[in-house]
């Protein structure tokens, strides 16, 4: 039986994010990370990886996923344009290349974009539960594991990481969390 690894985590700063949670500085720290653990995990062909598909933790786990030959199925909460613009666009001054990578990962993955909007509910709570629902269907209830690039407080509003992780810990086999607080700054 395939192995299933859920992921969520913090978006790259924006340039006018008042208090840092993940700078860009941090990436290919995080990246590291991130590769470090789906190594020990022993993650590879045909392991299923489900995430969805912002700037910062979930490109780079999404990217990582695909080196080592997993499947990897993205969870998007808006359609594309709106969700470009919320989650992965940064100003044209960061020298980003986000929306590239994240136009890359649609050819390469399963991606499962959002149902028309059925009520007011947060589309980026609704993904998460559709996250989840999907990683139990694929562990078949079974056990699955959680890697969460986050700093353990509460997000910038609903549907973020910190409501994924509050219902997935007591469920997951195994958790790992990277704090992108404890990762040193790229050295260029």
């Amino acid at each position: 039986m395939p192995k299933v690894v859920l992921f969520s985590g913090h978006m790259i700063d924006a340039p006018d994010r008042a208090v840092p949670r993940f700078p860009a500085s941090k990436e290919a720290a995080a990246r590291s990370a991130i590769s470090a653990t789906l190594f020990d995990w022993q993650i590879g062909q045909g392991d299923i990886c489900i995430c969805g598909g912002a700037r910062g933790g979930d490109i780079l786990f999404a990217e990582e996923c695909l080196k080592l030959g997993a499947d990897l199925r993205l969870y998007l909460p808006l359609e594309q344009e709106a969700f470009l613009d919320a989650s992965v666009r940064l100003p044209v001054s960061c020298h980003a290349d986000w929306e590239a990578r994240f136009k890359r990962l649609l050819d390469q993955a399963e991606v499962s974009w959002p149902a028309p909007a059925q009520s007011d509910e947060n589309p980026f709570a609704l993904n998460n539960r559709r996250m989840i629902h999907a990683a139990r269907a694929e562990a078949r209830n079974g056990p699955l594991d959680l890697l969460l690039l986050w700093n353990g407080e509460g997000g910038d509003g609903e549907g973020g990481t910190a409501d994924l992780a509050r219902q997935v810990r007591d469920i997951a086999q195994h958790v790992e969390i990277i704090d992108p607080a404890e990762l040193h700054p790229d050295i260029t």
